[in-house]
């Protein structure tokens, strides 16, 4: 089956669960600068990060095919002499190493994992020769869009999985460049780092990458047949880990409806939001915030992806803990109700970062996250607040710098990533509070809901989830709630900017369509991909994934009734979708 490609990270993190991922960065591999490595050495290849990486080097000719890793910045070189080039000047994330593929006439360019797994995906660009090549044309290839712009061009990546018996998994497309818009203003050709999701592969061996273009002649493709690839994140089969695996919801969205990074030219924010926080009720840090970081009017307005756009609440130390310091907390209100409609409500902007290297000396993992964590409540008088039941299962301390296992946290701000070119938010559904004492009683009304209280959580473990308000993964099949609750940890003590750091919170749209589970606003073959890839999982199951849980009442296991709600609803529309 063949799935298209997928440029959030979100869902990523979450199917993946990262948190022991082997992530190839290729600063592992040694070049002069300004350099290159072609396979000139005749060794067919080169490892890193648990991958090994083909190549095809012909010493009559001097030629080669598959991959070679570069670190050249330049990014003016426009022709043959630029094949190593990457178009953005340097790796993901302004690393020095890169790779480049070239798609040649002897095999693929593959990449065969030390260990058979998942792989979460990868950063692609394009180099300098295919790049100038679309956008110019040269001797050999058209400019793309033609003369006048309206020529339907493309150049698309195939990456294909492939199991240990050479068995095909899935493919997943991703266009390099696409000029197939109504609106011209729309075409474009990739010339920065976008995240490519190849979870919809499954477990696999190996993955192959192939090319194909809309400018073709008597000999094949005419457009340089080049990639770049780098940051590729391989989960070995074995390794699983915590079970709430919930999707952060995008802040910006490019033209395909998948996540842009929010400085892209073309990304605009994501049409599932319809309001964000209007105005501050109250502000109250730890001491010792930077004044940098303690202006409230920044948690206000729409999500920014701008990891310095925040108010900190601070982070008291341990002597102040011991003081009765009172942790931080900032107070926002809506211009309109918060109201508990279908799926999730609100959504909560935090600047949480993934680790791109372990450093065990600290307590950092590749692929896990440094996240600042804090308490959600919520009112509708201002007064009486009802706070999420949360769960935490990280089981000891982290550190200054330490990273957390995403998935092992639930209901608590600050989950998700949102920074470094990715723009996400940890999304909450007011349905969560039903047993909650205060709207049971009537005094917080989820269908009115005017405030929301963010409160930093200190890592030390002197505060605590309320797991025995949620259901134990462990307690399957016959399902039954925490017998007890845990203490929370995540990187601490920080310091000047510390605590949880807020940069906005925004009000959803209602989601009428369940089976929508990317929430891109239709259901499609990309939900199917993700429905499939959790069938006759639960929760606690490393495929699980509680959106697929689509049923009601929710029984934690997707099954046959979940399937027949997912049906009932391909190819609907949200009415927000195009707005």
């Amino acid at each position: 089956m063949k799935f298209a490609g997928s440029v959030c990270l979100i869902i990523v993190l979450l199917m993946m669960n990262v948190a022991n991922a082997d992530i190839a960065a290729f600063d592992d591999l040694i070049l002069s600068p300004e350099s290159y490595w072609n396979g000139s050495d005749g060794s067919g290849g080169f490892s890193s990060g648990g991958a090994f990486f083909s190549n095809n080097y012909d010493s009559t000719y001097g030629s080669w095919d598959g991959f070679s890793y570069s670190n050249i910045t330049d990014i003016t070189t426009s022709d043959f002499s630029a094949q190593y080039n990457a178009i953005t000047g340097s790796g993901q994330g302004g690393s020095s190493n890169y790779v480049v593929g070239f798609v040649g006439w002897m095999e693929p360019p593959t990449i065969t994992l030390d260990a058979p797994g998942a792989v979460g995906g990868m950063y692609v660009t394009n180099n300098n020769y295919t790049y100038y090549s679309m956008l110019n044309g040269d001797l050999y290839s058209k400019k793309f869009g033609g003369i006048d712009g309206n020529d339907p061009d493309f150049l698309l990546l195939t990456i294909t999985g492939k199991d240990s018996d050479g068995s095909v998994t899935g493919t997943v497309e991703f266009y390099l460049a696409d000029f197939h818009f109504e609106d011209n203003s729309r075409d474009y050709i990739v010339n920065t780092w976008w995240f490519v999701d190849l979870t919809p592969l499954g477990v696999v061996t190996s993955l192959e990458f192939s090319l194909s273009s809309s400018d073709v002649g008597a000999w094949g493709m005419n457009t340089p047949a080049y990639f770049a690839i780098d940051t590729l994140i391989m989960e070995p089969m074995s390794v699983l880990s915590g079970p709430y695996t919930e999707a952060g919801i995008n802040g910006y969205i490019g033209a395909d409806r998948r996540h842009a990074a929010p400085t892209d030219v073309n990304a605009v924010i994501n049409p599932i939001f319809c309001g964000w926080a209007a105005s501050v009720v109250n502000y109250n840090p730890a001491p010792d915030v930077g004044f940098q970081w303690s202006d409230p009017n920044k948690a206000l307005g729409p999500a920014t992806g701008d990891n310095l756009d925040i108010i900190s609440l601070g982070d008291p130390n341990r002597q102040q803990l011991d003081a009765s310091v009172t942790p931080g907390f900032i107070t926002l209100s809506f211009s309109e109700p918060i109201r508990d409609g279908n799926g999730y409500d609100f959504v909560f902007f935090e600047n949480a970062m993934i680790a791109a290297k372990s450093d065990p000396e600290v307590g950092i993992t590749a692929g896990q996250m440094f996240a600042e964590l804090g308490y959600v409540e919520v009112s509708s008088n201002g007064e009486d607040f009802a706070r999420f039941p949360a769960v935490s299962l990280t089981s000891a301390p982290t550190g200054l710098y330490g990273t957390i296992e995403i998935s092992k946290v639930y209901n608590l701000a600050g989950k998700h990533p949102n920074a470094n070119g990715l723009c996400t938010g940890t999304p909450f559904n007011l349905g969560d509070l039903a047993d909650d004492p205060m709207v049971i009683s009537g005094l917080v009304d989820v269908n009115n809901i005017m405030y929301v209280r963010l409160v930093d959580i200190p890592g030390s473990g002197d505060f605590y989830d309320e797991a025995v308000m949620q259901i134990d993964p462990n307690t399957w099949p016959d399902w039954d709630y925490y017998t007890d609750n845990h203490p929370i940890y995540d990187a601490w003590v920080t310091f000047d900017s510390g605590g949880l750091d807020v940069e906005a919170v925004g009000v959803l749209e209602e989601q009428n369509y369940s089976a929508d589970i990317n929430l891109d606003g239709i259901v499609d073959i990309d939900d199917l991909a993700l429905f499939t890839s959790a069938w006759q999982s639960h929760l606690g199951h490393p495929n699980w994934i509680a959106r697929c849980d689509l049923a009601e009442p929710k029984d934690y296991v997707i099954g046959d009734g979940d399937f027949a709600v997912f049906m009932s609803q391909w190819h609907k529309i949200e009415t927000w979708r195009d707005k």
